[in-house]
């Protein structure tokens, strides 16, 4: 078995050499460097150059060079020609304006009799007196009617609201003097006592009536 693995490796080590060219093989040479060219950094600048120098550059002038327009001068006497036609065409118009207009309403008229006699012919009615105002006295207003009454029970607790469940604030007696303040319409009289300079609230049964 070892016999035949050395002729195996033998007969293909034979073949390698049979197929590399055997005794005339040559191994390839190696190609010569070549130096790369390096890039230019003189282009741009030439370019820019080049670029500069086409720009078209600006002629300056004076202004004494320049054609100026020339201006008319002044003639009088056309002037005048054209003041006095412009004067003749609005007396043509006046003169054809023969007519009369009036304009009423209710706080004066405004007449216009003719327009040869020019704006001196434009009167205007006086405007009818206004009434003096600051002369008439405003009404003073009516003072509010105060409704006073008077305890009729022999004494009466005055609470802080409409109801026994609220605190007592004071007592007065019979014949005291209160001033209505309010009248809910629930029994109860919201009252100021002058006489303690309290208010609250005292059962209307308890009170005497609104004087008529």
């Amino acid at each position: 078995m070892s016999r035949f693995v050395m002729l195996s490796f033998a007969f293909l080590g034979w073949g390698f050499y049979e197929l590399s060219g055997g005794a005339e093989f040559e191994p390839p040479q190696r190609p010569e460097p070549v130096a790369a060219a390096k890039p230019s950094t003189s282009a741009p600048e030439t370019a820019r150059i080049t670029a500069a120098s086409l720009k078209a550059q600006p002629v300056l002038t004076r202004r004494s060079q320049a054609n100026a327009p020339v201006r008319p001068k002044a003639d009088p006497a056309l002037r005048q020609r054209v003041a006095a036609a412009q004067l003749v065409n609005a007396s043509s118009v006046l003169a054809s304006t023969q007519s009369a207009f009036s304009v009423g309403s209710g706080g004066g008229t405004l007449q216009l009799a003719s327009l040869d006699g020019g704006l001196a012919a434009i009167t205007a009615a006086p405007a009818p007196q206004t009434a003096d105002i600051a002369g008439t006295a405003a009404e003073p207003a009516p003072e509010p009617v105060i409704d006073r009454r008077r305890i009729r029970a022999s004494r009466v607790n005055m609470r802080q609201g409409p109801g026994t469940k609220y605190p007592v604030l004071t007592r007065l007696l019979a014949g005291e003097e209160v001033i209505v303040i309010e009248d809910t319409g629930t029994g109860w009289l919201h009252l100021r006592a002058p006489e303690k300079g309290v208010v609250g609230w005292i059962a209307a049964s308890l009170v005497s009536k609104k004087r008529p």
